[in-house]
């Protein structure tokens, strides 16, 4: 019988030991991509202030980089704050992507419409988890 357990309790043992380890490396996946998120809509939005003239555009599109900026900066720091600001950064990117989607068929915008609406996915799950 003992023989029959001894297997089962090694291997709870080494489940219960891989799982932070697992978890660990998807969260510094998640920000990442989070991270490399960010980055490529403060590119998008700052293309889209140079390429638009829509007011209500600019002000969301400067709201968005500011605040991207500042996650990338919370998240590289490892803060506590992180999910706090992520979730932050994701209103401003959804507001950003209304925004420009509002704005019609110019290119610049849809290209941050995009790039914000991906930031703000990735944005999302840190802040949810």
């Amino acid at each position: 019988m003992l023989r029959l357990l001894f297997p089962l309790v090694a291997l709870a043992v080494s489940l219960t030991f891989l799982s932070p380890v697992a978890t660990a490396a998807e969260d510094a996946s998640a920000k990442d991509k989070c991270i490399k998120a960010c980055n490529d809509c403060l590119r998008a939005c700052r293309e889209c202030i140079i390429g638009c003239d829509c007011p209500e555009c600019e002000k969301t599109c400067l709201v968005c980089i500011e605040t991207c900026r500042a996650c990338v900066a919370i998240m590289e720091y490892d803060s506590p704050l992180m999910k706090d600001m992520c979730g932050l950064c994701a209103k401003a990117c959804d507001e950003c992507a209304a925004a420009c989607r509002k704005c019609g068929d110019t290119p610049c915008c849809q290209k941050c419409a995009a790039a914000c609406e991906a930031c703000q996915e990735t944005c999302r799950a840190i802040a949810e988890k």
